[in-house]
């Protein structure tokens, strides 16, 4: 069959269409390199890399035809050397950008992305077919389908100094609410050359904000660098979160073998170099520095191989330190090391020894060592303790419940909420009163006031309060809240509180004991919404008075027709006007209405209900004497009465 060249049409000819479909088209000046998977007839995979004189276009993309449809496209363009000057020794060297629809970016597959080193393959990869076969099986996992999300973000490539320093990043945003986002690059240094480099470091890099938790974290990995030839790789991590379950790392390598890794935290590669000048020589060394909330962890190992022919040596030293701050500052240094002499496989000398040493009240050291020489073995113990246990910590000083009621007596312990969303407020606020709403000196009369203090958990035996033991055990509790006269609790507020500073926990429980727990910390207040009583409601009996207003100026009925005749004439007026600027169009306006400042009053008979001339008094309908006087006036007179104007001229 006849078909476009680089093309395989044959293998649709047959009744099945192939699963991997590759495109290799030279037409010159393009050449297009590609591949397509499919999987079933809903999901597609693929990418097309277009080679031009002036640029290459490469596009990875993966596409869900079920319900809801989704797609995944990340597509960029690189320019040939030196790029696109943009000045001060900077270049663009590629530019591009990710558009996901129904998608959304999975944490934990972008942080294993990182560390085996396929995220970088997503970025402006030298070659995107060779790349494609491990960054399109990731695409499903990184890429998942979520309804109602999108996903967009810039992707660009800069260098600077002839590409000694390379930045390829894309930054991705999650949208709607929550709004996430990411950022996934590689950083390449390379000193003094890039053709000839002696330091070579590859960061590949990524993190995430998390507005929903919230949460933030950043991971490199060092995967292929070298320093004057030597190795160089290793992860490094920086973890923060908020919400139920706070937590703060920052590892350089990873943690202390007996540190319970905390969720959301990946395995991590140690910081490594390999100092091998020769092959039958191998030298590795390896350490980690990591800080956590509570701890401050380091170690390191040293491993040696020299070998010819099956005789040689072998040994290793290694060093771990875990270091606790609460409820009392305490360590524990493992050390251990061995060194070998064999012949063709056969342990000639050798020496191992283990060392463990906990501290510093009481000191506890726990050894063990052994020797082994061609003919026999000798191995040794030991465990020593010395010192006293840590010093009793002071009896409890402190009233915990004035502790509480100088927490609660802080402005900062009192937050207003505004009413829920589900409920929908009658009330409707000036824009002054939402100003001090947002400033929180008012409370919205449907909205809700919360308390709370970060002295004490509510609700558990508090055995110690800082450094000072609390005996016996306190338990504090809010029993009944209220607002002003009623019962306004809704629910209790909870904020994160360090058990060690409460608790009376032992070591094993301190090491597998997260460092921050949820505890209640005060309550929430809500108004009464419910209808008034019955007893609240005031009968009243309402009486009025009906009177006939006739108009003063009755209007006769030859005037009728006058004013008739006079709106037909001023019509045929405007229908003859030859243009909309004729004076019939626009009507001179009569003499505007003036509104008196207050309501004008007039003297009557009280009996008649007659105008009466007062002296003093100024006629009806004149603002000449204010009504306050005018009533100041009348007073005293019998038979008077003070009433509106318009009241007077009925009669």
């Amino acid at each position: 069959m006849g078909g476009i060249p680089g093309l395989d049409l044959e293998k649709l000819a047959d009744s099945s269409l192939p699963d991997t479909l590759k495109i290799d088209l030279p037409l010159p000046p393009v050449q297009l390199r590609g591949q397509l998977d499919r999987k079933g007839f809903t999901e597609f995979s693929g990418v097309l890399s277009a080679a031009m004189p002036v640029t290459t276009v490469t596009a990875f993309g993966q596409i869900s035809l079920g319900r809801p449809p989704a797609f995944i496209v990340l597509m960029g363009a690189t320019f040939p050397e030196p790029g696109l000057q943009i000045g001060l020794g900077f270049a663009v060297s590629g530019i591009g950008g990710v558009v996901g629809v129904n998608k959304a970016v999975d944490r934990d597959t972008l942080l294993a992305c990182i560390a085996d080193g396929t995220a970088g393959e997503l970025l402006f990869p030298p070659d995107p077919v060779e790349a494609a076969l491990r960054v399109i099986p990731r695409l499903a996992s990184l890429f998942p389908t979520v309804p109602g999300r999108l996903v967009v973000g810039p992707m660009f490539r800069i260098s600077w100094g002839g590409r000694m320093v390379d930045l390829s990043a894309a930054v991705v945003a999650e949208l709607p609410d929550p709004v996430r986002l990411s950022i996934l690059g590689i950083l390449r240094v390379m000193v003094p050359d890039p053709a000839a480099p002696v330091i070579e470091l590859k960061a590949t890099f990524a993190g995430q904000y998390d507005t929903a938790e919230p949460s933030a974290f950043l991971m490199a990995s060092l995967t292929g660098s070298r320093m004057a030839g030597i190795p160089l790789d290793g992860d490094v991590l920086v973890l923060s979160r908020g919400g139920d379950d706070p937590l703060f790392v920052l590892s350089a390598g990873g943690f202390h073998p007996a540190f319970p890794v905390p969720r959301g935290v990946p395995n991590l590669h140690r910081l490594a170099m390999d100092l091998s000048p020769t092959p039958w020589l191998q030298l590795r060394c390896e350490a980690y520095f990591a800080v956590t909330s509570n701890t401050v962890q380091f170690g390191a190992k040293l491993s040696l191989v020299a070998e010819i022919a099956d005789c040689g040596l072998r040994g290793q030293f290694a060093l771990d330190v875990l270091i606790h701050f609460r409820p009392t500052m305490s360590f524990t240094a493992s050390m251990r090391g061995a060194l070998s002499v064999e012949a063709f496989g056969e342990t000639l000398l050798g020496i191992a020894f283990e060392l463990v040493l906990e501290g510093p009240t009481p000191w506890h050291a726990v050894g063990r060592g052994r020797i082994k020489l061609f003919l026999f073995k000798v191995s040794f113990n030991f465990d020593l303790s010395w010192g006293g246990g840590p010093p009793p910590l002071p009896a409890a000083r402190v009233d915990l419940a004035d502790e509480l009621v100088k927490a609660f007596a802080q402005p900062s312990a009192w937050s207003v909420l505004p009413p829920s969303a589900a409920e929908r407020s009658p009330v409707r606020l000036a824009p002054f009163a939402n100003r001090l709403l947002a400033e929180g000196r008012r409370v919205h009369p449907h909205g809700r006031l919360a308390a709370r203090q970060h002295v004490l958990p509510f609700g558990v035996d508090i055995a110690r309060f800082g450094h000072a033991v609390v005996d016996p055990p306190e338990r504090w509790d809010i029993v009944e809240p209220r607002l002003g006269e009623d019962d306004a609790r809704e629910g209790p507020v909870s904020d994160s509180f360090a058990p060690g500073q409460f608790l009376d926990l032992t070591e094993d429980q301190q090491l597998s004991t997260d460092a921050f727990a949820r505890y209640r910390s005060g309550v929430r207040f809500a108004p009464d919404l419910s209808g008034p009583d019955d007893s609240a409601f005031v009968g009243a009996e309402l009486g009025w008075e009906t009177r006939i207003v006739q108009d003063p100026v009755p209007m006769r009925t030859h005037f009728r027709h006058m004013v008739r005749a006079h709106a037909h004439v001023s019509a045929e007026h405007v229908a003859a006007a030859a243009s909309i600027r004729d004076a019939h169009w626009w009507q001179t306006p009569g003499p505007a209405l003036r509104v008196a400042a207050e309501q004008p009053l007039a003297a009557v008979s009280s009996w008649s209900m007659t105008e009466l001339t007062v002296a003093a008094a100024p006629p009806v309908g004149d603002a000449g004497m204010p009504n306050a006087e005018l009533r100041g006036l009348l007073r005293d007179r019998t038979g008077v009465r003070v009433v509106e104007a318009w009241e007077a001229r009925l009669r």
